[in-house]
């Protein structure tokens, strides 16, 4: 079976996961995104604290320019973090990287929302939008599948972990086609974060008129 068809495979037996992820993920961005908005809308200091933050931060983190190959790096590396970074590494240690796994999603999702909503209070609805659009088709699907890769392999090591502990011989044939859809869903969202960081870097600057 070739790549694409296995990616294929992976994704079909594995489209009730994903649905769920993607629709949990979504309810917390609007949430978020809903009560931040109303929050920072009608509270003119917390949005000039927000303003503060964010230009503090700036001035500490040294972010490369748009359209250089270091702010593509930068990106495509923070994207793919669970899957090379060593201080994240332990996401995929069951039982305990479960936990790990639930709190990111709600973190991502919840910093995505509120993004939007202090964007389009700073720069307006189209500016948002022109900001998040190019890339953010590519970007919030290789989050989902990013977390539905690790969901998966969590539910693939906890339940042969179960059965040996219970005394029980592992389903070999059900464990080698839970590491496989791991490794498939997984590769798949590497390549939407590799499409997703080239767009933030060379495309969505320029809609932006940077």
């Amino acid at each position: 079976m070739g790549l694409i068809a296995a990616m294929r495979v992976a994704l079909v037996r594995n489209k009730l996961l994903i649905s769920v992820i993607a629709m949990t993920f979504f309810a917390i961005i609007i949430v978020s995104a809903v009560v931040a908005y109303a929050v920072l809308a009608t509270s003119p200091d917390l949005m000039k604290g927000f303003e503060g933050v964010v230009g503090s931060a700036r001035s500490y983190v040294a972010i490369p320019p748009p359209y250089t190959k270091n702010l593509y790096l930068l990106i495509l590396l923070n994207n793919i973090g669970h899957f090379w970074e060593p201080v994240r590494v332990w996401v995929w240690v069951p039982f305990i990287g479960a936990f790990s796994l639930g709190y990111e999603l709600l973190l991502n999702a919840v910093v995505i929302g509120a993004v939007i909503s202090f964007t389009s209070l700073m720069k307006g609805a189209l500016y948002t939008i022109s900001g998040l659009t190019p890339h953010g088709v590519f970007e919030i699907p290789a989050f989902i599948l990013e977390f539905a890769g690790l969901a998966r392999w969590h539910v693939t090591t906890t339940r042969a972990l179960y059965g040996k502990l219970s005394g029980r011989s592992v389903d070999r044939p059900l464990l080698v086609e839970g590491v496989k859809d791991t490794l498939m869903l997984s590769l798949l969202s590497v390549v939407l974060f590799v499409i997703a960081a080239y767009f933030e870097t060379y495309v969505t600057p320029r809609f932006l008129g940077l």
